[in-house]
């Protein structure tokens, strides 16, 4: 009897626990269902939305879009690939040409929609540009901005330094950056280059 009796008890709490909760499980399932379907129908409109960008993006350079028809889309599609693409296009563009105005207009805006590795490439040509400009205080600033994050250019970054900091007078720190870089890259195709300078900048 006492066996029924706590089974009876526990079916009641059971009961009582189902009754005063229920609303609360029933709501947390369909917030869990909604954010479920809300991220599948995020996924099919960002891919209808990169679809649609992309056919815009191929008609307009079809048709020779401009450069402020290709900007404008660019704007208008900035959180998507075909936006980023037609920059990237516009900016390449630039380049060629040797626009240098059009070059640091655009890679200020590639900079907030690159990877961290894309904005050192684009940092680095901003830099070179600048150079070009003459603007030599500004390229060094650059050039040593991106120093720790520059991967593949890293080599080639050094070179750079070195010119620069040569172009300033600045013979001691031109050797150090040498040094170093021999240190750090002494079986590179450039270290026969680099321990030259470093002996033409030691006047030995």
């Amino acid at each position: 009897m006492m066996e029924e009796d706590k089974l009876l008890r526990f079916h009641e709490r059971l009961k009582d626990f189902v009754s005063k909760h229920l609303n609360l499980f029933l709501n947390i399932v369909g917030i869990l269902a909604l954010l479920i379907l809300l991220g599948f129908g995020y996924n099919y409109y960002s891919k209808k939305k990169e679809e649609k960008a992309f056919a815009e993006l191929f008609s307009l350079l079809k048709q020779g879009g401009t450069e402020a028809s290709l900007l404008s889309f660019a704007e208008k599609n900035s959180n998507t690939e075909a936006g980023r693409l037609a920059l990237i296009y516009l900016w390449n563009s630039a380049l060629n040409r040797g626009d240098a105005n059009s070059i640091l207009k655009l890679a200020e805006k590639l900079e907030k929609s690159l990877s961290s590795q894309g904005k050192v490439f684009v940092n680095y040509a901003k830099a070179k540009t600048f150079e070009e400009k003459g603007d030599l205080d500004t390229a060094l600033k650059i050039y040593e901005s991106i120093s720790k994050e520059a991967g593949h250019i890293k080599e080639l970054l050094y070179l750079d330094l070195i010119r620069l900091k040569e172009a300033k007078k600045d013979k001691k720190s031109a050797a150090n950056l040498a040094q170093e870089f021999l240190k750090n890259y002494g079986n590179s195709t450039l270290a026969g280059y680099v321990l030259a300078k470093l002996k033409e900048l030691s006047g030995s």
